[in-house]
């Protein structure tokens, strides 16, 4: 029932093991700016990650640096055309940001981690691989959906092309 909800036939499903390399290169660069501000100031290093975790597709209107190596985009939907707001950004987001938080937190954080970070995080994955959408549970707080940049292009050029076409298929 929720992928007929949030279903859209304009994009094809990113595929599960894309969207997992994207996430895993956005990881990566949060590990290496935390052991970096790790050196200066350790409170610096946690908020710095968690505001990374939380906000890192707000930075260049959907596109993270792990999105944009791996050639991915998030988008509102159903309100396309609006840019990925900070807010947007932190609904979708808020499951990595807790893992985050948990993992830069000795002892009891990381047995959070493990109890509640992890499982959450493979909740998340099962999502993007079973549902034939590929929302996960942060694409659907948020009202977004990760499109190739290619489809993403093809879509707008088609709406710019037969404008009344897209304005049928909103209604």
């Amino acid at each position: 029932m929720l992928d007929n909800v949030f279903s859209n036939p304009r994009y094809k499903k990113v595929h599960a093991v894309d969207r997992y390399m994207a996430k895993g290169l956005d990881l990566i660069f949060l590990v290496i700016a935390t052991l970096i501000l790790t050196v200066l100031w350790y409170p610096l290093a946690a908020l710095g990650a968690v505001c990374y975790a939380l906000f890192h597709d707000a930075f260049n209107d959907g596109v993270s640096p792990g999105k944009m190596i791996v050639g991915l985009k998030v988008i509102r939907y159903p309100e396309e055309g609006t840019t990925v707001t900070w807010k947007v950004s932190a609904l979708r987001n808020i499951s990595f940001a807790v893992f985050t938080l948990f993992a830069l937190v000795p002892m009891i954080g990381w047995i959070l981690m493990f109890l509640v970070g992890i499982p959450l995080l493979i909740f998340e994955a099962y999502l993007i691989y079973s549902l034939e959408s590929g929302y996960r549970l942060g694409d659907i707080l948020a009202g977004t959906r990760v499109v190739s940049f290619r489809d993403y292009k093809d879509v707008q050029t088609q709406k710019f092309e037969n404008p009344e076409n897209s304005e049928n298929e909103n209604q």
